[in-house]
This record gives C-alpha cells, sequence and structure tokens, in this order.
C-alpha cells in the first residue's frame, strides 16, 4: 500500500523510471518470491501472466486522486496479469497479502491455448463473485469467508493462512479496523484461530485454523 501511493504521488518520469525497474524483472522462465506487502508489479509496465503457487495477493487500482482501491484476490492457483495477453501491460498493481510464490503461465513462453485462456476467465469471475460475498453480512462471517479463502495446507495437512494487515483486512471487508480486532480476538479465545510456531520466527502472522 505505501509503495503504491508512493508511485502515484511521484513525477511522471519518476513514475517511467519505476514502471522500466517493473518491466525488468519479471524472468519468463523461473519463478519469483514475494514478501508480504510486496509490490509485484504497477500499472502501465509491460509483463506476462503469472500463476499464484503459494500464498494471496491484492489487486488495486488507483483513482485520480491518487488513492490506492482494492479492486480483487487472488490465490493459490489463480492466475494474475491476464490483461497483458491483450492489452501487453498491467492495468493493476499487484501488492503480496502474504508471501507469496508466482510461476510463468503458461509455463516457460509458451502461449495460452484457448481452453486454458476460457478456464482462467471462469476462475476470474468465480474469484470475483467470492470478493463481492466478502462485503456483505455479519462481521464474523465475512472475517471467516476471507480467512477460508487464504487458508492453503501444510506438510502436516493443517489449514493455515498469513493474517493480512489490518488496513487490507478492513479495505477487502468492508469492516472498520476496530471490528475487525475484535472479531479476530473472539475467534482466538474460541480456539478456532491458533498461531503456527515457525522455527526461527520471533514475531509472524502465521495462523492454524481449528
Amino acid at each position: 500500500m505505501r509503495n503504491d501511493l508512493v508511485l502515484a504521488k511521484t513525477s511522471p518520469s519518476r513514475r517511467a523510471v519505476n514502471r522500466e525497474r517493473y518491466q525488468q524483472h519479471p524472468d519468463a522462465s523461473r519463478t519469483r518470491v514475494f514478501q508480504q506487502s510486496e509490490q509485484i508489479y504497477c500499472p502501465g509496465a509491460s509483463g506476462i501472466c503469472w500463476r499464484v503457487v503459494s500464498g494471496s495477493i491484492r489487486l488495486n487500482r488507483m483513482t485520480n486522486d491518487g488513492k490506492a482501491l482494492f479492486a480483487n484476490l487472488a490465490v493459490k492457483g489463480d492466475v494474475i496479469g491476464a490483461e497483458t495477453l491483450l492489452m501487453g501491460q498491467y492495468a493493476f498493481f499487484a501488492v503480496a497479502l502474504s508471501e507469496c510464490e508466482l510461476a510463468p503461465w503458461p509455463d516457460g513462453l509458451g502461449s495460452a491455448s484457448k481452453g486454458s485462456l476460457l478456464h482462467i476467465l471462469a476462475a476470474a469471475e468465480r474469484r470475483t463473485a467470492d470478493v463481492v460475498a466478502l462485503r456483505s453480512g455479519l462481521a464474523l462471517d465475512r472475517v471467516m469467508r476471507l480467512i477460508l479463502m487464504l487458508a492453503q495446507r501444510d506438510e502436516n495437512a493443517d489449514f493455515c493462512f498469513t493474517l493480512p494487515k489490518g488496513q487490507d483486512i478492513s479495505e477487502i471487508t468492508d469492516l472498520t479496523k476496530e471490528t475487525i480486532s475484535r472479531t479476530i480476538s473472539i475467534l482466538k479465545h474460541d480456539g478456532i484461530l491458533r498461531k503456527k510456531v515457525i522455527p526461527g520466527h520471533v514475531i509472524h502472522r502465521n495462523y492454524i485454523i481449528r
């Protein structure tokens, strides 16, 4: 988010430099890992499609006054950047909600088939419907829907997820940060969420759903 706002407030010449930097980093022959809150690409940059191997990603659009607005989510198995197949450039800001791994899509430099394109289009429509559902209903239901979308099985077959930052959850679910904090506390107190212990990590946001 901070990177989004900084980019929006820079001069056109500075923005061009930033776009060039994002155009240079994609490597169509290997996977890439991004840390939580790291920006993956920005509008106007050229690049390729990516398949989400693990983790979750927030897609933002920028208003004319420089405000970043939540647009969509991508989780394991989703494809992001499909607009580059038509327009040759990205249309959104992509920011990692958790540590995530991305792989080029389709594999290597191959071209996407008609069937695979229809598949990602259908998946994108389903994801949009899921995201719309996150913004209505009781606060507990909204937060749990988001958690279940983000959860993935780990090596112990536990359903784990990285809790996004409060501001991200607020903008995704259309709830206040205070409401989210109370809801997360209730889920912890009831034993539905518990911290996942990761050796070597003193501070982390990883949880297991029970």
